[in-house]
């Protein structure tokens, strides 16, 4: 009885030693996550600051097809329902 009892306590020492262990590897990665000298390198961050031009030419491009596919969606639209009028 004193055997069983003696490995049991063994592999429950192993265990919460193995869960701390655990626990320190993962605060230890929070903490390197949280270094103020974590510089993140962003190609789109980086066509706002270096590259201005592309940057703000490619917003644009993209602001003017969404309007453009806009303008045409409520043209055809408009084009059904006039169309629906005359029948």
């Amino acid at each position: 009885m004193s055997n069983f009892v003696l490995k049991s306590q063994v592999e429950m020492f192993d265990l919460i030693g193995n869960i701390l262990f655990a626990a320190d590897v993962w605060a230890g990665n929070i903490q390197n996550e949280m270094d103020a000298r974590y510089v993140e390198k962003s190609s789109l961050t980086n066509l706002f600051t270096e590259h201005k031009f592309l940057g703000w030419a490619g917003l644009l491009l993209i602001f003017v097809a969404l309007a453009a596919i806009l303008y045409f969606q409520f043209q055809a639209w408009e084009q059904e329902d006039q169309e629906q009028k005359y029948k």
